[in-house]
């Protein structure tokens, strides 16, 4: 038995939602470019429907019922604080956040107010805050929470029938916010009347209520039993059915195996049969209607478009989402698809759309560094403006870069330089996507180390580490043949030179021996004129003459490293034998 519970489900409603979205992100592309200003806005309209899905799941009952406890047992954190004394007339609010933290909303003040967790005593507690002095209003605690990760808001409400009256008025005040119920009863005092009433109300606002009956170990089997039947007879009379479902747990149990991996504990806490209960419901029933009523309305919008009937046909995939299977098998399919790319097709589809810059030797000598590197890094930057358009809004690009794995480090970082936030996020969950399927493929294989190493490529199989060193290849070829006249190589020695790096690849290429000194002594001459610039800049400014310094002395060091060691957007590791 596991101590945590499979959240697959959830994980694939979130995967599904998402292609969903994308979907409508290529019919508001589709829309734009037709003109047609009504379906746009639409299809927006709908994309945030999509962004805005947090479903409520509030946890609701009489005073000292474990409400608390439950929470943290679901949650596998003792975030939520316990004890004898209530709660205070605050909502407390459990979703998602990169950090622990807490954000406080009170009556009396407009802006919220971000405190650490460890205040959470002192704000929702009657010992911490009697009688609500401090006039809190709601407590949001965001943490990192796989649970809580696919849009679930945990709601801690004040119990009912305390002494503090204007807990129950809180807890009743929320109910029209709420998308489902976690009742909570207990084996000490089951189905109090102030609780069957309080169950009457409930159904006005909410129509799925999972019934949780708490403190399951402080009975035998026996009286265990009885009460669960007792409980089972008076909420079947009350809602005039036969299928409800009643959960006995033991919170404190369940908390207790979380916290110290007891299986055996955590099975008999009965926290696992809740924890299933609701994940089916928020993965199944939820996609049923929400994700079907949104591709709906998107297919209504593609009546009439036949151009996107492609597209209308995926999106019956969604609209026919009372079987959650065919979803979940569309997007099992497309994930195959993808994964399954070909290589060959890659490079066909790569290379076919992008033209390599044209050398432009004589006017690239007039540079103030390296041409040849000047060359590579208007190639490169080229190359990104093409990519980060291709991976914001083409799907097969979006594919081949993912089962290439993207580029080399370096180049990946260039590439992000260029590409906006949204650029990225369009961009790159497909490549995630399949690193995080092949993470999976060779975790349990023996030379795992070596793999692992194998998914980030290097300069050796980098796509645009591959197209600069044709662009390379192709200008040192290049600038070899225009030095072959004197003019051209009188034009050569007139200009600062190729760095040491790129000398020595056209020292190979050039045939002749004499040609190949007049190089070198012409790079020897440059750097020994660039330490003459670097030292009487040095000297100028120790002797408080700034005003003498010119252009070349205040750039010199700059040239230097160049002309030594290469432009940086271009100085890579590569191999002495890729020259040519």
């Amino acid at each position: 038995m596991q101590t945590q519970p499979d959240h697959e489900k959830l994980r694939l409603y979130s995967e599904a939602k998402l292609t969903l979205a994308n979907h409508l992100r290529v019919m508001r592309e589709a829309f734009t470019s037709m003109g047609r200003a009504s379906l746009e806005r639409q299809c927006g309209e709908l994309m945030a429907r999509l962004a805005e899905d947090r479903f409520t799941l509030a946890v609701i009952g009489q005073f000292k019922r474990g409400k608390s406890s439950l929470i943290n047992a679901i949650l596998r954190k003792e975030i939520l604080p316990t004890g004898v004394l209530p709660l205070t007339s605050a909502i407390t609010i459990l979703n998602y956040g990169p950090k622990e933290r807490i954000v406080v909303e009170k009556y009396n003040s407009v802006f919220p107010e971000e405190l650490p967790t460890e205040a959470l005593s002192d704000l929702v507690t009657e010992k911490g805050n009697p009688g609500n002095q401090k006039r809190i209003k709601s407590v949001r605690i965001e943490f990192p929470n796989s649970f809580l990760r696919r849009g679930i808001e945990f709601v801690d409400t004040p119990g009912i029938g305390s002494s503090i009256l204007a807990n129950t008025t809180t807890t009743y005040n929320f109910l029209p916010e709420c998308d489902a119920v976690l009742f909570v009863t207990s084996m000490e005092t089951p189905m109090t009347s102030l609780e069957l009433e309080f169950l009457r109300d409930i159904q006005a606002f909410v129509k799925k209520i999972f019934f949780v009956v708490n403190k399951a170990d402080l009975l035998g089997d026996e009286e265990r039993g009885s009460i669960l039947r007792f409980v089972t007879g008076m909420i079947r009379k009350e809602f005039g059915s036969e299928t409800i479902n009643i959960f006995p747990v033991s919170a404190l149990s369940g908390i207790k195996a979380r916290l110290t991996a007891d299986h055996e504990l955590y099975r008999k806490s009965g926290i696992g049969p809740l924890e299933d209960a609701l994940t089916t419901f928020l993965s199944d029933e939820k996609m049923n209607t929400f994700l079907a009523a949104v591709a709906q309305k998107a297919i209504r919008m593609l009546d009439g478009e036949e151009i996107l009937g492609k597209l209308k046909e995926s999106l019956q995939y969604f609209n026919e989402g009372s079987n959650n299977s065919k979803i979940t098998e569309y997007h099992r399919m497309e994930r195959h698809t993808l994964l399954s790319s070909k290589n060959d097709n890659q490079k066909t589809f790569i290379g076919s759309s992008f033209k390599s810059k044209v050398p432009d030797i004589p006017s690239d000598l007039d540079t103030r560094g390296c041409p040849v590197c000047k060359h590579m890094t208007e190639c490169a930057a080229d190359y990104f403006i093409h990519w980060q358009n291709k991976i914001a809004t083409d799907e097969k690009a979006q594919e081949f870069f993912a089962a290439e794995h993207g580029f080399c480090p370096m180049h990946t970082w260039q590439l992000l330089a260029v590409t906006s936030p949204l650029g990225a996020s369009l961009g790159f969950p497909i490549l995630a996507d399949r690193l995080a399927q092949e993470l999976q493929t060779i975790r349990h294989d023996n030379h795992s180390a070596m793999w692992i190493r194998n998914l980030v490529p290097d300069n050796g199989n980098c796509r645009i580490c591959e197209s600069l060193r044709d662009a390379e290849t192709n200008y040192l070829k290049g600038l070899a043949e225009y030095i072959g006249d004197e003019c051209g190589l009188q034009d050569y020695l007139n200009s600062q030179g190729v760095c040491l790096h790129h000398l020595g690849g056209l020292a190979e290429l050039v045939p002749y021996p004499d040609t190949v000194k007049r190089l070198i002594s012409q790079a020897s001459e440059y750097l020994q004129g660039t330490s003459e610039d670097m030292r009487n800049y040095s000297l100028k400014r120790d002797a408080l003459r700034r005003y003498l310094l010119n252009t070349s002395e205040e750039d010199a060091y700059l040239r230097a490293i160049v002309h030594i060691y290469g432009d940086r957007m271009v100085c890579m590791p590569w191999p002495r034998d890729r020259y040519i």
